[in-house]
Order: C-alpha cells, then sequence, then structure tokens
C-alpha cells in the first residue's frame, strides 16, 4: 500500500487564511460599488432632465433622458477636467439636434462626478415668447404711425385742401387714440403682472356690476344691430374684489363678442352661482375661433386668423388682460369656440367667505 504524505507548512497555512480574506474583500468591493452604482441610479433617475455620474472616465449610472448621450466624449473630457481641478465646471455643450446645452460638471466623492444638464427649456420658452411679443409690438405700433405719418405728410403738403386734411386730422386722431389705447393696456398688463401688485378688494356685488356694464353698453349693440341678452340668478353672492379691474374685464369681453358677431347676432351673458364662484358666460353668435387658434388666444397680441372680411379694430391686448385680471382675483377664465358658430367665454371667480 502507497502512502501518501501532505507537507502543511507555514505558506499553506497562510493561504488557507489569506485565500477566503480575498475573497471576502473582493465580495466586499463589488457588494459596495454595486449599491453605490444603484444609490447614484436613484438619485438621477429622479431627476427630469439628463443626469450622469462617473468614476474617473467611466459612466456609473444615467437617467433615460440621457441615454443618447453616453457616447459623447465632451461629457468624459468635462468628467475628468472637473476630477483634476476639484472645483465645478459649467460647459456648454450640444445635443443630437447641435442645440447648444449648459452642462455643470460636480466633484461628489473621489473619482466620481456627477454631471447635470441644466434646464434651459423655461428660459428658451421665455427669450422666444419675448422675441415674438416686441415683434408683434413692433408691428401693432408701426402700422398706425406709417398711417398718420403718411396724412401729416399729406396735410403739410396741400395747406388749401381744407376738406382732404380735416379727414387727415381726424384719421390721425383715430390712429393717436388707438396708439394710446395700445400704450395703456401694455402698461395695465406690466402692472398686473408686478410681483409687488396687489387689488384694491373690497366686497363687489358683481350682478350689479353686470347689470350695470350692459345698460352702458347696450346703445353700442343697438347701434350695430346686434341683441344683447342677460339672465342673472336670483341672490348671487358678494365677491372681494377690485370693482375698477372687473369692470374692465367685462367691458373687453362684451365689447369683443361684439365687434365679432354681424349684424343680426346675439350676445348673451348669464351669471349663476356655481358651488363657491360666481360663474359668468359671455356667448355670442359670431364667426367663431379655429381649433389651431384656439390655445393661443390669451397671449399678448396673437391675432386669430379670421374668415370673415369685415374689419375689427383691435390691439390683441384685450383677451391677455382679461386673463390677467381674472387670474388676479383668484377665478379661472376658459374659453369654447366652434368656426362659424360663435364663441362662449366663461370666468368663475370666488365668491365672499362668510367671516
Amino acid at each position: 500500500m502507497l502512502d501518501f504524505v501532505i507537507y502543511f507548512g507555514p505558506l499553506e497555512f497562510l493561504a488557507c487564511f489569506t485565500l477566503p480574506l480575498l475573497l471576502m474583500l473582493g465580495g466586499g468591493w463589488y457588494w459596495y460599488t454595486r449599491e453605490q452604482r444603484r444609490e447614484w441610479q436613484r438619485v438621477v433617475s429622479s431627476l427630469p432632465y439628463p443626469a450622469w455620474v462617473f468614476r474617473k472616465e467611466k459612466p456609473l449610472a444615467w437617467n433615460q433622458p440621457a441615454t443618447h448621450w453616453r457616447s459623447m466624449k465632451d461629457l468624459v473630457k468635462l468628467s475628468k477636467d472637473v476630477q483634476r481641478r476639484q472645483q465645478h465646471i459649467v460647459r456648454q455643450l450640444y445635443d443630437e439636434n447641435a442645440e447648444s446645452v449648459s452642462v455643470r460638471g460636480v466633484n461628489v466623492a473621489q473619482n466620481v462626478t456627477l454631471l447635470l444638464m441644466e434646464d434651459t427649456s423655461t428660459t428658451k420658452r421665455q427669450q422666444s415668447y419675448y422675441r415674438n411679443f416686441i415683434r408683434n409690438v413692433g408691428h401693432e405700433l408701426k402700422t398706425p404711425l406709417t398711417i398718420i405719418q403718411g396724412h401729416a405728410s399729406k396735410v403739410s403738403s396741400s395747406p388749401n385742401d381744407i376738406d382732404g386734411n380735416a379727414a387727415s386730422l381726424g384719421i390721425i386722431a383715430g390712429e393717436a387714440k388707438h396708439l394710446t389705447q395700445l400704450v395703456d393696456n401694455l402698461l395695465l398688463i406690466a402692472r398686473l403682472e408686478a410681483p409687488d401688485f396687489q387689488l384694491d378688494r373690497v366686497r363687489v356685488n358683481f350682478s350689479a356690476l353686470v347689470e350695470q356694464i350692459i345698460l352702458d353698453i347696450s346703445d353700442l349693440a343697438e347701434t350695430r344691430q346686434i341683441g344683447l341678452d342677460l339672465n342673472l340668478q336670483p341672490g348671487l353672492s358678494l365677491i372681494q374684489g377690485d370693482p375698477v379691474q372687473l369692470r374692465q374685464m367685462l367691458l373687453n369681453l362684451i365689447d369683443n363678442a361684439l365687434k365679432y358677431t354681424p349684424a343680426g347676432g346675439t350676445v348673451a351673458v348669464s351669471l349663476s352661482e356655481i358651488d363657491d364662484a360666481l360663474s359668468c358666460r359671455i356667448r355670442d353668435t359670431g364667426e367663431g375661433i379655429s381649433e389651431e387658434d384656439l390655445p393661443y388666444i390669451f397671449e399678448k397680441l396673437y391675432r386669430a386668423r379670421r374668415t370673415s372680411t369685415r374689419t375689427v379694430e383691435g390691439s390683441g391686448l384685450g383677451l391677455a388682460l382679461v386673463q390677467q385680471i381674472v387670474q388676479a382675483h383668484g377665478g379661472t377664465l376658459t374659453a369654447n369656440s366652434t368656426l362659424g358658430k360663435g364663441s362662449v367665454f366663461i370666468v368663475e371667480l370666488p365668491i365672499e367667505v362668510a367671516a
């Protein structure tokens, strides 16, 4: 029989302890890095805009909006620069649409960098909005100024044309009035949008205010051969509001309905109490608003495309002003319309809460 002798010396004895220790350390390191990856993944997944976490030069975690950015060399370079400088860096990079975006690099741990794309969508929308707004204001100002300039030149070149000059002066006065109204509305909207603006709130009998406005505007409706109906629910509650601004809001809505309603049509105003709000409806039988234009009618200086050839004067600020006044009172403003069948504007204002 053969005998086997196994020599178990100091090295073998040390290996029996070292190997399990190395396995334990390796397993612990794997568990730690996995948990770290999961933790960073939870962090970036909670962000709505692209975000990445880099360990050295390799991406450790990223969220869904950042998926298409993973192969960008610029991100790796930014991560390396942040780790090398040990400071925050904001750099302009380009997305897949070749649009410039701001990416902020933050050193969050040893060899770990967090890259965040700054949310510039709101800023871009605001910049686009104000560019369009300035362009529209320029257009609204240029038209009457051109008319005034033309007729002023005509008056100065033909001083003996008494009848023609009288007509030109009348046109100049009308366009100057239009410009004054446009500037006044712009200033009022700016005041309503100011952070420190406050309404002069008092108790307002809104139904009495509606009745007075209908009485004031009835002659205009009769001149334009448009029926003006009023339906008030009895016993309506009072509201807290600024009577001057509320009157301006109602005048704009009713006058707007009269402008776009042809002769023989009807503008109906109704007021009722629904739950804890007063609901005022202004319905007309005018030309209506298309589905494409309806979402934008409350934007400043927006003009909906018209199917009628009738000339309608206006600054394009009336509905924007109405919306600002309604929102300042804590109310809501909605519009429904069918092209060729008319529109209905609904204002809901909170009623006064009893003390």
